[in-house]
């Protein structure tokens, strides 16, 4: 998770001893060089970088905010000819040239940040007499002011056609609240005499036929009513359906064993809860519920060496194009504005779906689906 606070950073001098590289930070510029100089990458313009690369001190919570990824080889490669240091892309294009205040002996490694924006080269070069090791970066594509790095993917929801709900008939309405109070098949099948394709008088019926009732959930499942695949996703946890969970037709008819056709079935096809593992002094713990009802609790929990925060949030949630918006209730006396809303943006982690957050007031984080 990335809280972004001020790094409070000590100038030191480089010394001349063999330097190591730690990896790439996945929230910012900065890379790692040994145990905890924290370096800012070169820029690069027109395929030309100068200068030496800003290092400093950081502190353990510091670089602990940075959420450094551990090194990773790519396919660029790097040569070099005096203090001239090159690195190229697997076609041979040349990507950035660079000369050293020193003449390079030779290269050692080569690594890549994870979106190949950044490129770190591993070099020996000599120093009061003896061979050492330096790292130097570059930045390949601009970061600065950008967030961590989430691939957009294609919108979900175009991969499934649906229909524009039905105007709210009055008669409807009362008939689903006067059986959701009386929990009876009578009292759903009136629903469904005023409303023949209401998605919830479907699911209600096939709840309530426990064993029998996957017809029911068969012909929600060929429903065109936008609000169908929620009631289908939401018998994939139902206790009343325990017993049809390995039953093949029952599993067709609810999706469980396809690969999401929506957005909402991308955030809410394993139950809606998400999670981010936390670590001392590293990650926050984060849980995230999302409910059918459009509403969601959040909690974020950080320790670091005896200190730490809990804090609780709710509100509700939308789906967009990109993954779903976190509305927070306004402060009291304030009307709800952009400002009260917190994009989260799907994207893959993997093999499975992760959901990138931004509360805003440097509270960001990144959730993988908890399987219900």
């Amino acid at each position: 998770m990335r809280m972004r606070h001020a790094l409070v950073l000590l100038l030191v001098a480089t010394p001349a001893f063999a330097d190591s590289f730690g990896g790439f930070s996945g929230v910012d510029r900065p890379y790692l060089v040994s145990p905890d100089r924290v370096c800012t990458p070169l820029e690069v313009k027109d395929k030309v970088a100068t200068g030496a690369p800003s290092c400093d001190k950081g502190t353990t919570e510091a670089i602990a905010h940075l959420d450094i990824k551990a090194p990773a080889r790519g396919e660029l490669k790097a040569s070099t000819s005096g203090t001239k240091l090159t690195v190229v892309n697997k076609a041979g294009d040349t990507l950035v040239t660079w000369t050293a205040p020193d003449p390079i002996g030779k290269v050692v490694d080569v690594f890549v940040s994870k979106y190949e924006d950044r490129v770190a080269v591993v070099y020996t070069t000599r120093r009061l007499g003896k061979e050492v090791t330096d790292v130097v970066a570059f930045e390949l594509v601009k970061t600065t002011g950008r967030t961590q790095p989430v691939p957009k993917p294609a919108d979900p929801t175009t991969t499934q056609p649906v229909v524009q709900a039905p105007p709210e008939d009055p008669k409807v309405t009362k008939a689903v609240e006067s059986a959701r109070k009386i929990k009876t098949k009578a009292a759903w099948q009136a629903v469904l005499a005023i409303d023949p394709d209401n998605s919830e008088a479907r699911y209600r019926l096939a709840a309530l036929a426990g064993k029998a009732g996957t017809p029911d959930l068969q012909t929600l499942a060929k429903s065109k009513r936008p609000d169908a695949i929620e009631w289908l996703v939401e018998a994939r946890f139902d206790p009343a359906f325990a017993a049809l969970r390995a039953d093949k037709a029952f599993r067709d008819a609810v999706g469980l064993d396809r690969a999401p056709a929506t957005m909402y079935e991308h955030v809410m096809g394993f139950g809606g809860q998400w999670e981010q593992t936390g670590t001392s002094c590293d990650k926050a713990e984060v849980h995230l519920v999302l409910q059918r009802d459009r509403s969601f609790k959040l909690r974020v929990k950080t320790t670091c060496e005896g200190q730490g925060y809990d804090l609780p949030f709710k509100g509700t949630w939308r789906v967009a194009a990109d993954g779903i918006v976190l509305s927070l209730p306004p402060a009291k006396g304030k009307a709800a504005s952009a400002k009260d809303e917190a994009p989260c943006t799907l994207a893959k982690a993997g093999e499975e779906d992760s959901l990138h957050c931004d509360l805003g007031n440097d509270i960001d984080f990144t959730v993988l689906p908890t399987r219900r």
